[in-house]
């Protein structure tokens, strides 16, 4: 870069951002992009990474997408930028068809020059022809550990990025990350082809955070809690594993005295937008949540972040910790340390993970449907019910099936339409030629009638009438938009085809399937232990974090419990408690009731150790009092227990 380029970028940070000087490394992170080069930011939580690629994106030519895994942080980061008076959009889910076009063409006129999008956005065939001929100059992956399986926020959709890239002939990548392994960082650097010269690391961790552990025994965590609380000042998020116990802590909280509200995924979208906000604004001093709630979130006064339970990595501990003092002012961490938190997250493991059965049942029916030369669609809402396997794993075996070759994904639509006539047939059908009335009678007959509205299986439409489903989704779609219909469309069925080359041997795929479950589920295992480790470690914590992410020769940071001569953390371990008689009767009366979505061991286990199911959830056996009862036992003796 020349000294001029050198005074462009420094007065394009000045006018546009606001800033007098880069921080850390963020200047030879955009002098890489624009000499040409893809690069790695693996960049603390708070230390500028989106700066990263907003300020390359005025400066290169064409669109920059960024790649994003939340909505609420892409409405963020867009309406950042519409404040500094930069071009941005987003587009997600959210978006009705008309308008995410209108996006496309404003794109096409220039007039756009940062754009998020959703992994998922991104490797749908529909969104990918819409940028047919837009010259794309960078595609920036914001939290890129997901890229990785051995990241611990392993995403499936994201291990698509790197062949999409070649598909859409981007020339430059910024992966951005802030918790990245050197195993990690390998990974994402492969898969994106970054020269480890282009690799960019800062410090993992702020100096201003003052880490702690504290021992605890079930009994007292509670009032060790509300004492921690009673000493510190100002927001805290207080991180906890489960839905039911952030309902729980926050309970005891409120009884306490204290102004707290909970946070997970299985409250109302409006009571989290509300719970949020009100934690946002300081109306709220606490908030408990599970992990759910902190990715996105730009408050930069969080005082605290508190552990209630061990987290399940120190990748994630790391993310969590750093949502704290972000305006670089003195936050406190304090992790508790109760070592059976380690034996729910295992169970957490062993529940997740789908049986080699469950794995055996989706891919036969799978690579059964993907004949040569024929697509097939399939919804993965109801064979996860159906199969009783979370949505999750199921889509991680598709993503499997896609990168090594054996299926493409194609497109999707809705399997069922609803349809009601605002006017008679024979007055909607005036005016159009006959063969499109031959069609549009054809489709109508093919409906059937119930209360007062027509009903079509669309993903049977074709066999029925013999007109092809893009042809009759374009007939239905014409009719709603003339005012002629009322439409309600619902039930998505992805549609994949088997790829060309690909040669399907089914048991070879399968046993390959079920050893890279087994070795993920190890690999997690490992984390735990990991994780277990920092908790006892004689090191400073910050260094400990530190060696954990690769670097080497940092300095203690003097004010973590172990710096301030805390001695190390020896566990206190509460072994599992006998089943009481009047549990176990419990659980004789729920197996004789024989619900199917309890049918084998390994079904009730997870469900009287407190992990839903897609079958149990449907079933709505999830509000019983004996679902979560054993959830302190160990997952594996109670499945031996329950085979026996």
């Amino acid at each position: 870069m020349t000294a001029t380029d050198s005074e462009s970028l420094h007065a394009l940070l000045r006018q546009r951002f606001g800033m007098e000087r880069f921080r850390g490394q963020q200047e030879q992170v955009i002098q890489a992009l624009l000499a040409g080069k893809s690069a790695l930011a693996l960049f603390a939580t708070g230390a500028g990474k989106s700066l990263c690629y907003q300020l390359p994106s005025l400066m290169l030519p064409g669109l920059t997408i960024v790649v994003s895994p939340l909505i609420a942080l892409m409405k963020d980061q867009v309406e950042s930028m519409h404040r500094r008076g930069i071009a941005a959009a987003r587009i997600d889910s959210t978006w009705a068809d008309d308008e995410a076009e209108d996006i496309v063409n404003a794109i096409r006129a220039g007039s756009i020059k940062l754009l998020f999008v959703s992994p998922e956005r991104l490797a749908s065939q529909g969104f990918r022809k819409s940028m047919r001929g837009v010259a794309i100059s960078l595609l920036a992956i914001d939290e890129a550990h997901c890229v990785s399986e051995w990241g611990h926020n392993f995403r499936p959709d994201y291990l698509k990025i790197a062949r999409l890239r070649q598909r859409m002939k981007i020339e430059r990548v910024l992966a951005l990350t802030a918790t990245a392994t050197p195993q990690v960082a390998r990974g994402i650097r492969k898969a994106f082809r970054i020269p480890a010269s282009c690799q960019f690391q800062g410090s993992f961790h702020r100096a201003n955070l003052h880490l702690k552990v504290e021992a605890c025994a079930t009994e007292d965590k509670d009032q060790q809690l509300i004492r921690a609380l009673q000493e510190m000042n100002g927001p805290t998020i207080v991180y906890a594993t489960s839905r039911k116990d952030t309902e729980r802590i926050t309970t005891m909280l409120q009884k306490a005295g204290f102004t707290a509200l909970s946070y997970h995924a299985g409250l109302p979208p409006e009571t989290r937008s509300l719970h949020q906000e009100s934690f946002l604004s300081n109306k709220n001093r606490i908030i408990v949540a599970t992990i759910a709630f902190g990715m996105g979130i730009d408050k930069p006064d969080i005082r605290c972040i508190i552990h209630y339970h061990l987290p399940k990595s120190i990748e994630g501990y790391s993310q969590e910790i750093g949502r704290a003092g972000r305006d670089g002012l003195d936050s406190h961490c304090l992790l508790f340390a109760h070592k059976p938190d380690a034996r729910i997250l295992e169970n957490f493991i062993h529940a997740a993970t789908p049986s080699p059965q469950a794995l055996r049942n989706f891919l036969d029916r799978v690579l059964r449907l993907a004949s040569p030369g024929r697509c097939f669609a399939i919804s993965p809402y109801e064979l996860s019910v159906s199969l009783d396997m979370r949505e999750e794993s199921l889509r991680t075996v598709l993503a499997y099936l896609e990168t090594d070759g054996i299926i493409e994904r194609s497109g999707q639509f809705h399997a069922y339409l609803r349809v009601r006539l605002l006017r008679p047939l024979d007055r909607v059908l005036a005016g159009y030629p006959m063969r499109v009335k031959n069609r549009i009678r054809s489709l109508f007959a093919a409906a059937e009638e119930a209360y007062g509205s027509l009903h079509f299986r669309f993903y049977e439409i074709t066999d029925i009438t013999g007109i092809p489903r893009e042809e009759a989704t374009e007939i239905i779609t014409a009719l709603a938009d003339a005012g002629d219909i009322r439409l309600e469309q619902r039930g998505i069925r992805e549609v994949y085809q088997r790829s060309k080359q690909a040669v399907v041997a089914i048991p070879e795929i399968i046993e390959k399937m079920i050893e890279r479950f087994e070795s993920r589920a190890s690999f997690e295992f490992d984390r735990i232990r990991l994780m277990q480790r920092y908790v006892e470690s004689r090191l400073c914590r910050a260094r400990a974090l530190a060696q954990h992410f690769g670097i080497r020769g940092a300095e203690p940071c003097g004010h973590c419990d172990i710096c301030l001569g805390g001695k190390p953390i020896r566990w206190r371990d509460d072994s599992s408690k006998p089943i009481p008689d009047a549990e176990w009767q419990l659980m004789l009366a729920l197996r004789r009731e024989d619900h199917p979505a309890l049918g084998t061991a390994r079904q009730l286990a997870k469900f009287l150790c407190g992990f839903s199911s897609p079958a149990a959830a449907q079933a709505k056996l999830m509000s019983r009092a004996e679902f979560g009862m054993w959830q302190d036992q160990d997952f594996l003796d109670i499945l031996a227990l329950l085979e026996a």
